[in-house]
């Protein structure tokens, strides 16, 4: 990890150091805004599908911010933009070599061997396979609106039996971003009454209609996927539910859920069609661990994370649950060397 370079707010992003990881991936860093934190940092990983400001937004959505703002030492993941070259980066890489190498450098610098790590989307089936493989490196596993039986997910489950992605990949290599977007459009207009619900209100307001230019050009501003990730993504999780059934081929290994013995939070979102409630707590049944919860707030899969509700419904209730299972409470400890 190069040293880090201080950066300002930009289009409404907070203040953070920015590290250079490996292969074009980047580290955002959101210092506690006191010198009392919790010593164990939290790592967000955003879905592969979309850029990592999801968590950073704007002022008045930002996860990683409030976050910040509770005395957590934040880290969040920006996945490089894929290589053309081929063959392009598979799930090994994904998970060993970026998401490791980004723990690896985490840990280094702040000096501790665990992290808790939250994952939206797809990036939280990322994190969760990084536990499934090395357990010892995490503490706390929380997974937002994470698919996890495959086979539970509707619509998207019946596409992934009948699409043709080994030719599809051999073909593009990358997955263009122009399909991503066409697939997020189509899914969108089936879930307007719930985007409705999470922004409509906000067109109320200077702020409100500010909030929404940032959701739409989150949403226009996509990136390529690396090919042979979305071919295992389709083929061995969707098509095959691999990764349920302790089959998932990773770098010569398989992994298998119940190697997790992180506490786990896992969220859903009740009005989310990409990734039912029985989806996403099949992980809950499936991991090892003696410390499990499982939530369902109001929304969809996006407005449950930065919907006008999110602040009181989801990121108080993340921050409540790591409270205990972050280490000593900074005052608490701070108080203890006094």
């Amino acid at each position: 990890m190069t040293a880090a370079t201080a950066t300002k707010a930009r289009a409404h992003r907070s203040p953070a150091e920015v590290y250079d990881v490996v292969d074009g991936m980047r580290l955002h860093r959101l210092h506690a805004t006191s010198e009392e934190q919790y010593p164990v940092p939290i790592v967000l990983v955003p879905s592969l599908l979309s850029k990592w400001y999801v968590f950073d937004l704007h002022p008045a959505r930002s996860m990683a911010a409030f976050l910040r703002d509770h005395q957590y030492d934040v880290w969040v993941v920006d996945w490089a933009k894929p290589h053309r070259k081929r063959p392009t980066p598979g799930f090994e890489h994904y998970v060993d070599d970026y998401l490791g190498a980004a723990i690896d450098d985490i840990t280094g610098a702040v000096d501790v061997d665990q992290v808790s790590i939250l994952g939206y989307s797809l990036g939280g089936v990322m994190a969760t396979v990084f536990a499934a493989s090395y357990p010892e490196r995490i503490r706390n596993l929380i997974t937002l609106t994470t698919p996890i039986d495959f086979h539970r997910t509707g619509l998207t489950a019946m596409w992934a039996r009948y699409f043709p992605v080994d030719p599809f990949v051999d073909f593009w290599g990358n997955v263009p971003g122009w399909f991503i977007r066409a697939n997020f459009s189509v899914s969108a207009i089936a879930r307007v009454p719930a985007l409705w619900q999470a922004f409509g209100e906000d067109m109320k307001t200077a702020e409100g209609r500010s909030v929404v230019r940032a959701v739409r050009r989150w949403i226009n501003d996509g990136v390529p996927v690396a090919g042979e990730m979305y071919r295992t993504l389709v083929r061995d999780c969707y098509k095959h539910n691999l990764l349920l059934r302790g089959g998932l081929p990773i770098g010569g290994r398989r992994v298998r859920l119940d190697a997790i013995d992180a506490a786990i939070l896992t969220i859903t979102a009740a009005e989310d069609p990409l990734c039912p409630p029985a989806s996403a707590e099949a992980l809950n049944r499936a991991a090892a661990s003696e410390d499990e919860t499982a939530i369902t707030v109001p929304g969809s899969h996006l407005g449950a994370v930065i919907g006008q509700r999110a602040h009181h419904l989801l990121w108080t209730r993340i921050v409540d649950w790591l409270e205990h299972r972050s280490g000593h409470h900074p005052a608490d400890w701070y108080g203890d060397v006094t």
